[in-house]
């Protein structure tokens, strides 16, 4: 009997979800492994933190040399061609990791291995950020859900089991498999048709960089939120008076919240349009932040904040690939390049409030700020989206993709 048709699609959906849970397993291991790996190399206590250093290095100059470099002569996308070198230099990255004898072959590989992280986090963005509609939004923020279930489950087993090279080799042994199923990333997904000529206008190009410069302070803004929460949410929780081990253990509440948001929000909220959906997200997020001054409802307001921001980046991203006539990658290219560039330099902008005399108040204070900031850029895009698309404004509610009909037959729509 011939294979229906739907059966390739599934397989090229689930995937690259499968690709992005093991992407985020290894990215949140390194760093909650750090501490059996000084014992194993023999570091003196404190050091090694250059191995996520140079791991995130490589993922910036990944999603650079892939999404910023990707042109052919005649302007097209070359994105189809790097993605099976991608996925072997992280399976390779994975293995050389767990089987390296010295620390500074460790470090080569994890630089090796954040290449490929950072190009195929970026190919992943793009596939799901060409979907149409209602459709594209869920998927992207399934994407994202997948990463962080990866990101809570690989310190959960490190924690658990007490070493890193077996999830490393485990890893590097998944991802081996995928390497058919997932080499149709750098190419149009399969809910949109290729699109060769999409960014080759060169005014249209030029008067789209506003908005894309917006979208990109969208994005630095939001990864401090986001970023900046992970990494200060245990300080402030330790200088409300709770204990080292609690507060860390607490701060698994917010990105439990982060994780569900993805999955929960985008089906509950489908008639909303993206910037309405993530203005709200925001504007509760902001709330629930200055909740936790209350000792007692921190951990319960970090989680539940968490659970609001969990579908903003995601839906910007849609959002900005619908809004921006600009090859999807390159879109997703500046987007993750500036949140990476955020997660980097905000949050120690952020702790410079930690004092332990002021951190009870000053964090929750401080990152609720940046989130109210956040919502004022996403405010800004509004505005210059509809500046550039006046139509956007008569979308049907329930079908941003779709413009509403004429309420007369004769009745014409301006474009």
């Amino acid at each position: 009997m011939p294979v229906p048709p739907a059966a390739p699609a599934r397989v090229r959906v689930v995937a690259p979800l499968v690709l992005s849970l093991l992407l985020g397993v290894v990215t949140a291991a390194l760093g909650a492994a750090l501490p059996l790996l000084r014992s194993a190399y023999g570091l003196p206590e404190g050091s090694g933190a250059e191995l996520v250093g140079l791991y995130n290095l490589g993922a910036l100059a990944g999603v650079a040399a892939c999404g910023l470099g990707g042109r052919t002569p005649a302007g097209g996308s070359t994105t189809g061609r790097p993605v099976l070198p991608l996925l072997a230099a992280f399976a390779g990255g994975c293995a050389g990791m767990a089987l390296a004898p010295t620390w500074w072959l460790l470090n080569a590989f994890a630089t090796a291995t954040g290449f490929g992280f950072g190009g195929l986090l970026l190919y992943l963005n793009a596939f799901f950020g060409r979907f149409p509609g209602r459709r594209g939004l869920l998927l992207m923020n399934l994407l994202h859900a997948c990463f962080g279930a990866g990101a809570t489950v690989g310190p959960l087993l490190v924690g658990r089991f007490g070493e890193v090279p077996w999830l490393l080799l485990v890893t590097a042994g998944l991802t081996a498999p995928l390497l058919w199923p997932t080499r149709h990333l750098g190419t149009a997904g399969p809910g949109a048709p290729p699109t060769p000529d999409t960014g080759t206008d060169a005014p249209a190009g030029r008067r789209s960089l506003p908005l894309l410069a917006v979208f990109a302070a969208v994005a630095f803004l939001y990864a401090g939120v986001e970023a900046g929460t992970g990494a200060l949410e245990s300080t402030h929780l330790e200088a409300a008076g709770r204990s080292a081990e609690s507060a860390a253990g607490l701060t698994a509440l917010f990105w439990a919240g982060l994780t569900a948001g993805r999955v929960v929000l985008p089906p509950v909220t489908h008639r909303l349009g993206p910037p309405r959906l993530v203005l709200l997200c925001l504007l509760a997020a902001t709330g629930l932040l200055l909740t936790t001054l209350d000792d007692r409802w921190a951990p319960a307001g970090y989680g539940l904040a968490g659970f609001a921001l969990g579908t903003v980046f995601p839906t910007v991203l849609v959002w900005a690939t619908a809004a921006l006539p600009l090859p999807p990658e390159r879109v997703s290219a500046v987007l993750l390049l500036t949140n990476l560039i955020g997660s980097a330099a905000l949050p120690p902008l952020l702790g410079l409030f930690a004092a332990p005399a002021r951190a009870a108040v000053s964090i929750p204070l401080s990152i609720a700020t940046l989130t109210l900031l956040c919502g004022l850029a996403v405010t800004a895009a509004v505005a210059l989206a509809r500046r550039a698309d006046p139509t956007a404004a008569r979308r049907h509610p329930d079908r941003p993709d779709r413009p509403d009909r004429p309420d007369r037959p004769d009745q014409k729509v301006r474009t």
